[in-house]
Formats: C-alpha cells, sequence, structure tokens
C-alpha cells in the first residue's frame, strides 16, 4: 500500500513537474508570441502610419491632379474655343478675301468701263465743240450781215444746246399797241430768212417764234398784254410762211405777255427792250441733251452700288 502510495505521489508530482514545465514553456511560448505580436504591433503601427502618410500623401497629390486635370481641362476648353474663334475668323477671313478679290475685279472692271465712257464723252464734247463752232461761225456771219443792213435792230444768242436765239425790238416790225407787220418789218424778215432761216446750215432745224411786250397794260387791261403778244408771233409766223415760204411744220407762235422780261428795270429803256420777238432756231440735234447723257453714264459707271 505504502508503496503505491508512494508511486502514486511521485507520479503526482511527476505529473505536476510536467505540467509546471509545460506551463512555463507554454507561458514562455505565449510571452514570446506577445513579444513577437507586439513586434509585429509595432511594426503595423509603423506600417499603418506610413500607409497614412503615403495615403495623405496620395490625397494630397490626388487633389493637385484633380485640380490640375480641372485646370487642364479648363485650358483645353478654352483653347477649343480659340481653335473655333481662329477657325470663324480664318474663314471669316477667306470669305473677306474673296469678296476683295471680287470688288476688286468689279473695279478693274468699272475701271475700264468708265475709261470706256470718259473716252466716248471726250469724243461726243469734241463733236459737240465742232458742231457748235460751226454752228456759231455761221451764225456770226449771218447776224453781221442782217446787222449791217438793220443796224442795231438785231441781236443774237447761241447757247450750249446749239440754239440760236435773234432778238428783234418790236417798234422795228410793228406799231406801237398793233400786231400789223410794219414796211421795215417785212424787210428784216425778209432778210433774217434769206440769211439764216432758209439758210441750208439751218434747214432741219425748228422755228419758234416768241412774242413778248413791257408791263404796261394796253388800255387798262393786262389780260390784252398776252393778246398782242401771242398775235404778233402768229402775224410772223404766217408771214415767214406765206412770204419767205418757210415750211408750216418748222414753224411755232408763242406768247408770253410781259412775264419774261429781259430787263426788270422800270425805265422807258428797259421797257423798249422787252418789247421784243424773238426768233429761235431750234436744232434737230439737241447737244446738251447728249452731253448730259454721256455725263449721266458716266456717273453711273463710278457709282457706288450696294
Amino acid at each position: 500500500m505504502e508503496k503505491k502510495g508512494l508511486i502514486s505521489i511521485i507520479a503526482i508530482v511527476i505529473a505536476a513537474c510536467i505540467a509546471i514545465v509545460v506551463s512555463g514553456w507554454l507561458y514562455y511560448s505565449t510571452i514570446q508570441e506577445l513579444k513577437s505580436t507586439l513586434v509585429e504591433l509595432d511594426q503595423t503601427k509603423t506600417d499603418l502610419a506610413s500607409s497614412q502618410t503615403t495615403l495623405q500623401t496620395t490625397e494630397t497629390a490626388k487633389t493637385a491632379l484633380e485640380k490640375k486635370l480641372t485646370e487642364t481641362e479648363k485650358n483645353l476648353k478654352d483653347t477649343q474655343t480659340e481653335l473655333n474663334q481662329t477657325k470663324e475668323i480664318l474663314e471669316n477671313a477667306s470669305e473677306a478675301a474673296k469678296k476683295i478679290a471680287a470688288e476688286r475685279n468689279k473695279l478693274q472692271q468699272d475701271k475700264s468701263t468708265l475709261e470706256t465712257e470718259k473716252n466716248n464723252l471726250r469724243t461726243k464734247l469734241n463733236e459737240i465743240e465742232a458742231e457748235l463752232k460751226r454752228i456759231r461761225d455761221q451764225s456770226q456771219k449771218s447776224i453781221a450781215s442782217i446787222q449791217a443792213r438793220f443796224k442795231d435792230s438785231v441781236g443774237a444768242v447761241l447757247d450750249e444746246a446749239g440754239r440760236l436765239t435773234l432778238d428783234v425790238k418790236g417798234k422795228i416790225l410793228f406799231e406801237t399797241g398793233s400786231a400789223k407787220l410794219s414796211k421795215e418789218g417785212k424787210e428784216l424778215l425778209d432778210a433774217i430768212a434769206e440769211e439764216i432761216l432758209l439758210n441750208t446750215e439751218y434747214s432741219e432745224y425748228d422755228i419758234r417764234i416768241e412774242g413778248h411786250t413791257d408791263n404796261n397794260p394796253i388800255a387798262g387791261d393786262e389780260l390784252r398784254n398776252w393778246n398782242l403778244s401771242a398775235d404778233r408771233s402768229i402775224a410772223a409766223v404766217k408771214y415767214l410762211q406765206q412770204n419767205a415760204k418757210i415750211a408750216p411744220q418748222r414753224l411755232t407762235a408763242t406768247g408770253y405777255a410781259f412775264y419774261q422780261p429781259i430787263d426788270k428795270e422800270e425805265t422807258e429803256e428797259a421797257k423798249a427792250k422787252n418789247r421784243r420777238i424773238e426768233i429761235i432756231l431750234v436744232p434737230p440735234q439737241d447737244f446738251l441733251s447728249e452731253l448730259l447723257k454721256s455725263l449721266q453714264n458716266v456717273m453711273e459707271t463710278i457709282e457706288v452700288k450696294p
């Protein structure tokens, strides 16, 4: 019994020792593991801190990149806008260049047309000047011949349109207040017909006879001045047709009373000037009209049209 009890105690002691040893080893192992874990934890903390720093750095870099990306996108958008504007400017410039080229071509054509019109106008002016000179020379010869016979009873004016106006004083043609031609008046009309109206140089000219009075009312009635001026012009027309054999198609009679005076003074001398018959030769070629037409063509050529 004692031996068995001792063995049991020894066994228990051994078991306890083993348990202690095992426990010690386990404790040691646990301590070592704890130490190792603490080291790993410290390393993990270090790594975590490093990761946090890296993360923060990364976040900062991300923010910077995002900002940079935003700026880049804005710059890209601005660049695209500028590119579009530049493209539009270039397109507009191209259109403008085309328009300028077209305008330049048109100006060249207009310049050529203008030169042609200028040459035509110059030619027309030369023709008109030559014709007017011929008419003027012929008229001066004719008027000189008439004035030599009738002193200062006839005046003459040649205007820009080639119209020759003979101003015949009324007193030589008619008695005061009368529309009946005097003997001297008939002789003067015969001379004018011979020298001018029947001259082949004037054969195509129309002849206008215009009667004028002074502003003294006849028998106190101004309306009678109309009658007298018209009757005198008609009397001259009839005489030229019947006695001078002027073609009636060339003749026109008009009365103006005292409404077209050549001298507006209220003197006897002025009134005498206004009592007159005007014989106007109108050329078939209206020089003034042709000149104005040529000038108009030149102006239309140089006119800037929208």
